[in-house]
């Protein structure tokens, strides 16, 4: 959202700034230092005097240029504009604008690092302006997209401390802040934020009838992730003594965090579904990792048997790889259907790359087992009708 349109107090704010002169909204000033005494007797301390060819006119009529250009999408020319004008006028009104559409300009442009420097200068040096709200969202939704998760959740906290949020602002801000930790290996604490943040979902029963906001899609991702990373600290090796409990319980955790994924995509943003449908391919991709580690029980003592119970797993399991190649090429489809061109679509095909190359070495094993695939499964149902 342009700040020109975003509040009638910031827009009063600007017209005000404007109107009764920009002083303090003038250029940055150029000191002129007196020289000092030959004698060596004390300088005297004169005002600055600012040197500048823009007069408040020519500022009101750049700025009024500018945003023309970035609501004719011209956003490149729109930014460096807005960035000229907050040189010329830095501390005043038009400075704060400008810093923050020229952060819009550059997020439209997909430059979100050059958008992320300007809103993190906004909130510097105008603290309680009628724009930090606002820059602090962009902020945080820019450091999610960059990964910066330690900042995300210091500009989270920023905003969870603001008494003007809506319900909505809430969740969005305490499910950022999950998301950072979550990030950071801090499950636990995470897991906290998600059920404070969940218990106001479920308060204003929001989502559950057709599209869920946008503003609950890094909530249920961080959610994925609290449920991933639970499910995957299921391990196999060594062998569990109640291996069929220890394979449902880590199945259950994949299941769950597939949940919490597919909520994510369904708010239908474009870089929230790219993460989502990365990580749900990752659970599928993991699990085979983990289950294809499981050594032959101590009853598989001949090569036979061993082959026979490699061959089994190989067969059982790869439907796993299959699960996981089906999540990733979607997801790489998805980025080529909206231009979302983020790590998360980079990581997808690297990962359709990896899993198509472990489907075919699955079938390359299996082709050199001395059994066929019929003679497999008819091992795996008698294995299922032993008690």
């Amino acid at each position: 959202m342009l700040f020109f349109t975003n509040t009638r107090r910031a827009v009063a704010l600007v017209l005000a700034g404007l109107l009764v002169g920009c002083g303090s909204s003038g250029p940055r000033p150029e000191v002129r230092r007196p020289a000092p005494k030959v004698d060596g007797g004390p300088v005297i301390e004169v005002s600055p005097v600012v040197v500048s060819s823009y007069t408040e006119a020519d500022l009101v009529q750049e700025f009024e240029r500018a945003k023309a250009l970035l609501l004719g999408g011209k956003h490149r020319e729109a930014a460096e504009v807005f960035d000229k004008l907050e040189r010329h006028a830095p501390d005043g009104e038009i400075g704060a604008a400008s810093l923050y559409n020229a952060a819009v300009g550059y997020e439209a442009l997909g430059e979100r690092e050059a958008s992320a420097t300007r809103l993190r200068e906004l909130v510097r040096r105008f603290p309680g302006h009628a724009l930090e709200r606002s820059a602090l969202f962009r902020l945080g939704r820019a450091l999610a997209y960059l990964e910066r998760w330690s900042e995300l959740v210091a500009v989270a906290e920023k905003l969870i401390a603001r008494q003007d949020l809506v319900v909505l602002e809430v969740i969005e801000a305490r499910g950022a802040r999950a998301l950072g930790l979550v990030e950071q290996d801090l499950v636990e604490e995470a897991a906290r934020e998600i059920t404070t943040a969940r218990d106001l979902v479920e308060r204003e029963r929001l989502g559950e009838a057709g599209k869920p906001p946008i503003e609950l899609a890094q909530l249920w991702f961080a959610l994925g992730e609290v449920r991933r990373k639970r499910s995957e600290a299921i391990k196999f090796e060594p062998m569990p003594p109640n291996f069929a409990e220890t394979l449902e319980k880590r199945c259950q955790g994949l299941l769950d965090a597939q949940g919490a994924y597919t909520e994510a995509m369904r708010s239908l943003d474009a870089h929230g579904s790219a993460m989502a449908g990365y990580r749900v391919g990752q659970l599928y991709q993991e699990l085979h990792r983990d289950v294809m580690r499981v050594p032959p029980p101590a009853a598989a003592d001949t090569l036979r048997k061993k082959q026979l119970f490699e061959g089994a797993m190989r067969l059982r399991y790869r439907v796993l790889l299959e699960k996981g190649l089906k999540m990733m090429e979607g997801t790489v489809r998805l980025g080529d259907r909206t231009g979302e061109a983020s790590a998360w679509i980079g990581r997808a095909r690297e990962a359709q790359r990896a899993l198509e190359l472990a489907l075919a070495d699955e079938k390359a094993a299996l082709a050199r087992l001395p059994f066929t695939e019929d003679e497999l499964r008819e091992a795996l149902e008698a294995l299922k009708k032993k008690p």
